[in-house]
């Protein structure tokens, strides 16, 4: 369920307007049902809405609570006799309909009822020993602790909560975000911005509403021009006492571990893990729904396109243990040299 002090809600929706909404037909379950809400099959609920596209996820769908699920029809069967099964061509399209409906305003920083008149809202709370700097947007609501600084510029959206001494720079952007103790956020961060996520087909790119937050545990440090994204429906989350370096990309739904180190220029995608203590190199790309496990290394402009072990040094494109990359790039050099010798003593 969406967090309502970052998202306006705008159901429930009936059942009808749903079916309309996703251009499917219902059956099964309570005619009268109504969607308050959407949630992946996993963590769905009664009154929300789930979506199941493949049959990869069969199980899942079985065992669901949703009270409503989109389906494609071979899967209909599989729908559980309380939930009402929605047949359409395409259920995660539908999803990101309906989740558009129920969600119309969900990037907004501030209410949308309730556009801000003041740079520094009533409602927010600031903590003793605290410092704004001229040219800070403090939203409804928001907690910041004590002893903090935030520096020009910088705005802080509806429902930020900010923990004891942090340090937050100057033109800083954070919105849908839980941020812990004594964390440190350099210039030009960007925290709980959208996450890049899109239902992709004929009709072109639909927007999937981001309706996730960003976790952000005590002692963190986030360089300069970072961005980390807010989760789709789970959390991003940074681990206690990790450090990210300048110009980081954090995808949504990935958690980072306790006390990693993710050096400049990385790029996570979406929905990864990383494990405690694990070391990103300079210019590391991850792809999406990958683990690396606690204590990892990868060496620097590393392409990690499979899950990896923890406690190894990995490198290479792509990543492998460094032993073997590094006997793969003796091998290769040696068969160019070989070649080029022969290349000479044949006059070529």
């Amino acid at each position: 369920m969406a967090d309502t002090r970052f998202f306006d809600n705008a159901g429930p929706l009936s059942l009808v307007r749903v079916a309309e909404i996703v251009g499917g037909k219902a059956s099964g379950g309570a005619a009268d049902a109504q969607v308050s809400d959407v949630a992946a099959l996993d963590t769905a609920g009664p009154g929300q809405l789930s979506y199941c596209e493949s049959a990869k996820f069969k199980a899942a769908l079985e065992r669901t609570r949703a009270s409503v699920v989109l389906v494609a029809e071979v899967l209909a069967a599989s729908v559980p006799q309380d939930a009402v099964a929605v047949v359409c061509a395409h259920p995660a399209l539908g999803f990101a309909k309906v989740a558009t409906a129920l969600y119309p305003n969900a990037g907004l920083i501030w209410p949308h009822s309730k556009p801000p008149v003041h740079a520094i809202a009533p409602s927010a709370r600031v903590g003793e020993g605290s410092v704004l700097a001229p040219g800070v947007f403090v939203g409804e609501g928001v907690e910041i602790g004590d002893d903090c600084v935030v520096g020009p510029g910088s705005v802080i959206g509806r429902g930020v909560r900010i923990g004891h001494k942090a340090m937050i720079g100057p033109h800083v952007s954070i919105s849908h975000a839980l941020i812990g103790d004594r964390c440190t956020i350099h210039a030009g961060t960007r925290i709980g911005q959208d996450g890049f996520g899109f239902v992709g087909g004929a009709w072109g790119h639909f927007k999937i509403p981001q309706l996730g937050r960003v976790i952000i545990q005590d002692d963190v440090e986030i360089g300069a021009n970072t961005a980390i994204d807010r989760g789709a429906l789970g959390d991003t989350v940074i681990g206690e006492g990790t450090k990210i370096d300048n110009l980081v990309q954090i995808g949504h739904n990935t958690r980072v571990g306790r006390r990693a180190i993710i050096v400049s220029q990385v790029g996570i995608s979406g929905s990864c893990e990383i494990g405690d203590h694990a070391v990103l190199g300079g210019q590391v790309g991850v792809a999406d729904h990958l683990k690396i496990g606690a204590g990892a290394f990868v060496a620097a402009k590393a392409g990690v396109t499979g899950s990896l072990d923890g406690g190894q040094v990995y490198g290479g494109f792509p990543a492998k243990p460094v032993g073997q990359w590094r006997r793969e790039m003796g091998a290769l050099a040696l068969l160019v040299k070989n070649r080029r010798k022969k290349d000479e003593r044949d006059g070529s």
